[in-house]
């Protein structure tokens, strides 16, 4: 069971009720005050009531100034909240306890989200790196299958035209059968079966003279004078 009044140096009243500097004397004439421990975060609710309480019961005390309070005496003896006030005491410090755990609860929740970020970010740089040594390989691979590409169509291209030489040649030889009946000899060359002739003689048989060793006629049997 708390006191039922507690005594507290002048100095710690006046930083309370007159705005001076927080110190661990103040809040613990607050935790009497209002039954509750206090903290820096709970502080300022706890001093909000029980200000408002203290100058409903002595008014005069928000007209005086600093140095008026503190001639009032050494120590100051102050009680607990009445049972009205700590009513509303219990409301508001239930209602930031559970504002507490709610951002206690999502600061945990960020704190899991970004360690899952993060790891979502390392296998996303993995990925990405994975990917641009997998275009560099098939970059390479595709300048690669290019180059040999060009060599085969280079290759073809020539047999090609060289094919078609060959075919033109065998089509003119063709035409030149089907025109002459024979196939012409480029002038100068032997033609089949024998020597070409002299210049001024002609490949024709020669007439008279004596028939030959051989069985058969000379060109012209009827030639001699003894016909």
């Amino acid at each position: 069971m708390s006191e039922a009044r507690k005594t507290f140096p002048m100095s710690t009243f006046v930083a309370y009720v007159k705005g001076g500097e927080s110190n661990n004397s103040v809040q613990e004439l607050l935790s009497y005050m209002t039954q509750k421990d206090i903290n820096a975060e709970f502080e300022p609710f706890a001093a909000a009531l029980a200000k408002a309480w203290i100058y409903e019961q002595h008014p005069e005390l928000a007209k005086m100034k600093t140095g008026q309070v503190a001639g009032l005496g050494e120590n100051v003896s102050v009680g607990a909240l009445p049972g009205d006030v700590m009513v509303q005491v219990d409301s508001i410090f239930t209602k930031l306890a559970d504002y507490h755990t709610t951002i206690n609860a999502q600061a945990d929740a960020i704190k899991d989200l970004e360690v899952k970020l993060a790891a979502a970010e390392g296998k996303l740089s993995v990925s990405e790196k994975a990917l641009a040594e997998y275009k560099g390989k098939c970059e390479a691979f595709e300048a690669s299958g290019k180059g040999e590409g060009d060599k085969v169509i280079v290759t073809s291209q020539a047999k090609v035209e060289e094919y078609i030489g060959k075919v033109d040649e065998l089509l003119a030889l063709i035409e030149d059968v089907k025109k002459n009946g024979v196939v012409t000899v480029a002038a100068g060359a032997p033609a089949a079966g024998g020597a070409a002739p002299a210049a001024g003689e002609t490949n024709a048989p020669a007439t008279g003279g004596a028939p030959e060793e051989s069985f058969g006629f000379g060109s012209d049997p009827f030639g001699d004078s003894s016909w």
